[in-house]
């Protein structure tokens, strides 16, 4: 930190004192403004508080007595004395330490025992807690801190008091009360069938039971529900945690809608006993209906989309300015750009996250962690779990990932679902793989919430469909210099290469190819669009390099002269033709089994008699 650009140096007398004050900015390492910020300083003896506006300006007026001394100094003697003081005891307000994070430790008590970062979020917790909500979902996309907060109400229903000292709940007067918590953990072994799930449930409602000396028998849920609280003679907690894993593990199986209704028959149970259970939690990444779960509106409500618990999970702005301040300051070193732009990076690669129709964005927790561990960024959160269930429902749905009217915003995303129903774009959604933003005329639509999210999905997709070891590293190489070169023959034979690595058996479908071909164009970093509506249709493929556009028609087990003839008859070119870029129309034909053996045709627009070739109308 640097305090200069003084100015407005000046001495007024007034009564028996001497007024000294300044105006100048501070700046951080790379001379970039440190805004809106609270600073200490001491000058002539004395501490200040200083605050920075939002151009890294402050103001400093101090007084003193021996107005002689003062007087007979000149301006620039005075300007010397603020700018030695400044940058020698210049320093943030409040005074930040390094503290180990929390990566791989969903448990709260460990946390605070080892003085791990922890963001208190228990004010949204208190906030839940005391709702009108007795029986609460909410589903959030993978290591997002689902864990942590039930770990967390497990602590606050025990009432471990001493593990929240110092935390926003502890000041508002929280009785911390005891209470029975039966905390059931669904993804700590994988099922495969309606009885093995039953078998996970019976095993933990029993092993909690014994944490509490009760050994009734478990004949139904209800009455081993009923017995358990007669035992402790205190109200249930319930916590459920990840209770969709066993559906997703199966998605694509004949035996999820039995699992599915050993989930109902449990769910069903707790609204059975309310008598007897003070607070049922549930968590998820998914939400499904045919659990009887939210069937009614006195047993469980979905609070996923509430904007009061829309900040429960994740980070917010604020949180990371200032949680992370220190974190954020070596970043920018490391990185040798401004803190300003550190945090413009961190929010294209991490933020992007709604939860809520008008709720603020939220960045993914696990990815701001591991990266304020490296000082790298890296698409943390994707590479922590393969995402192999939503892959495995496009795969069986034969799903086209480029096809952007499938993946239109509209209120059926919020809809309830059968396991067996359930749509890819509402799987995307609910996985935090597709975020809610705002277009430019400010209607909703469904995008990939960050950088991470969508260079990491289109990554996945293509090793999902591909054999071992596929190297597309190569292909996106060569198809960024066939492009740059317009080289459409080597065009050609890259991806007849890269279509060489995927199997029929995993492919054969027109969707398909689309969806891999637009997955490598989309990691070119080349502007690229698909299904473009224009008066006359949808363009397939629209790819933008610099001062040249691509438009791109494909067809499947047809020839790439009726691709070239459709992008001609419905002009989807006309549009460019008042701009200065150079227009190229290519027709791209597969075979069943991905080759292109057709030559790729190329025409400019602008030569009518290229045209006249391929006009049919």
């Amino acid at each position: 930190m640097k305090a200069s650009n003084f100015k407005n140096i000046k001495l007024q007398k007034i009564d028996n004192k001497v007024k000294l004050s300044c105006s100048c900015q501070i700046l951080d390492q790379l001379k970039e403004p440190i805004i809106n910020s609270m600073l200490i300083a001491t000058i002539l003896n004395k501490e200040v508080e200083l605050l920075t506006n939002n151009q890294g300006f402050l103001d400093i007026s101090i007084f003193e007595d021996n107005s002689d001394f003062f007087l007979q100094k000149s301006l620039d003697e005075i300007k010397l004395i603020f700018e030695v003081s400044l940058n020698t005891s210049l320093r943030f307000r409040d005074k930040k330490v390094f503290q180990k994070f929390p990566i791989g430790v969903p448990d709260f008590e460990t946390l605070i025992n080892e003085s791990l970062l922890y963001v208190d979020k228990t004010k949204d917790i208190f906030n839940l807690i005391n709702g009108d909500d007795r029986y609460c979902f909410i589903s959030r996309p993978r290591r997002f801190g689902k864990s942590l907060l039930v770990s967390t109400l497990e602590s606050l229903f025990k009432g471990r008091k001493e593990f929240f000292k110092g935390l926003n709940i502890e000041k508002e007067q929280y009785s911390f009360e005891k209470f029975t918590v039966i905390r059931l953990d669904l993804s700590s072994i994988k099922v495969t069938n309606s009885g093995e799930c039953k078998k996970l449930i019976h095993q933990l409602l029993i092993k909690n039971a014994k944490n509490y000396g009760y050994l009734g028998e478990l004949k139904d849920y209800s009455s081993f529900l009923e017995g358990f609280y007669q035992h402790t003679n205190k109200k249930l907690v319930i916590l459920v945690d990840e209770y969709d894993k066993p559906v997703l593990d199966n998605i694509t199986k004949k035996e999820v809608s039995e699992i599915q209704a050993e989930l109902t028959e449990f769910f069903g149970a707790t609204k059975v006993v309310n008598k007897v259970i003070k607070f049922m939690f549930i968590t998820g990444i998914t939400k499904l209906s045919n659990a009887n779960m939210f069937s009614d509106a006195n047993h469980i409500s979905d609070l996923g989309r509430h904007e009061k618990f829309s900040t429960m999970f994740g980070y917010t702005q604020h949180e990371l300015e200032n949680i992370f301040e220190l974190y954020i300051n070596i970043l920018s070193e490391k990185e040798e750009v401004s803190y300003t732009q550190t945090l413009i990076n961190i929010k294209d690669y991490y933020d992007g996250y709604s939860f809520s129709k008008n709720g603020e964005d939220i960045y993914n927790p696990y990815s701001i962690l591991k990266l304020f561990s490296a000082y790298e960024f890296s698409n943390y959160w994707f590479t922590s779990g393969t995402p192999s269930f939503v892959l495995e429902l496009i795969k069986e749905r034969n799903f086209d990932i480029s096809d952007k009217t499938s993946l239109e915003y509209g209120d059926e995303l919020f809809d309830l679902s059968e396991a067996s129903k359930l749509s890819v774009k509402n799987v995307l959604f609910q996985a935090g793989y597709l975020s809610i933003k705002k277009d430019k005329n400010g209607e909703n639509q469904l995008v990939f919430p960050n950088k991470e999210v969508q260079d990491s999905f289109y990554k996945a997709f293509i090793k999902f469909f591909g054999t071992n070891g596929i190297n597309y590293s190569r292909h996106l190489r060569e198809v960024k210099v066939a492009f740059v070169n317009k080289d459409f023959k080597e065009l050609q034979e890259v991806l007849n290469d890269y279509f060489s690595q995927f199997t029929y058996e995993n492919t054969g479908s027109e969707k398909l190819y689309h969806s891999l071909v637009y997955s490598l164009l989309m990691l070119t970093g080349f502007k690229v669009q698909s299904e473009v509506l224009t008066k006359k249709g949808r363009i397939d493929q629209y790819l933008e390099i610099g001062d040249e556009v691509y438009i791109i028609e494909y067809k499947y087990k047809h020839s790439s002269i009726k691709a070239m003839q459709q992008i001609v008859d419905r002009q989807y070119f006309q549009k460019h033709m008042k701009t200065n870029k150079n227009i190229y129309l290519l027709a791209i034909n597969f075979e069943k089994d991905g080759e292109i053996k057709d030559d790729i045709l190329v025409v400019n627009p602008r030569d009518d008699k290229a045209l006249q070739i391929y006009l049919t109308k």
